[in-house]
């Protein structure tokens, strides 16, 4: 039973290496394998992680550094897309929030310095 696959697709100038299910030991020596036979002329390399349910910290330092050392050997690029989850969550902007009139007054937004409000 696999708990895990590498696929690598090449085209002219670009790599994606595709790792699915848990990236351990075995993933790893396979991205790393990969990765040294990336051919001549490529440019860039994408890992594309998002099908990854499970990272070993100690596999994805091994699979880093072998990129690293691809992009400072060849001057290539390397790009490495995590899952989703791991993504870096946004909060939402913050808005003014204006007060109710309070006996027919104004009152100017939350965040507003008070001199630059019209009267």
């Amino acid at each position: 039973m696999e708990f895990c696959q590498v696929r690598l697709e090449a085209h002219q100038g670009a790599a994606t290496i595709y790792v699915v299910g848990l990236l351990a030991e075995l993933a790893a020596s396979r991205a790393e394998r990969i990765i040294g036979h990336v051919p001549i002329g490529t440019s860039v390399i994408r890992l594309d992680l998002r099908g990854v349910q499970l990272i070993d910290p100690g596999s994805f330092v091994r699979v880093a550094r072998s990129l690293n050392n691809w992009r400072d050997v060849r001057g290539g690029r390397v790009n490495i897309e995590f899952p989703e989850r791991s993504a870096r969550r946004l909060s939402p902007r913050p808005q003014l929030v204006r007060h109710q009139r309070a006996a027919g007054r104004y009152n100017p937004p939350v965040c507003a310095p008070a001199s630059s409000v019209a009267r």
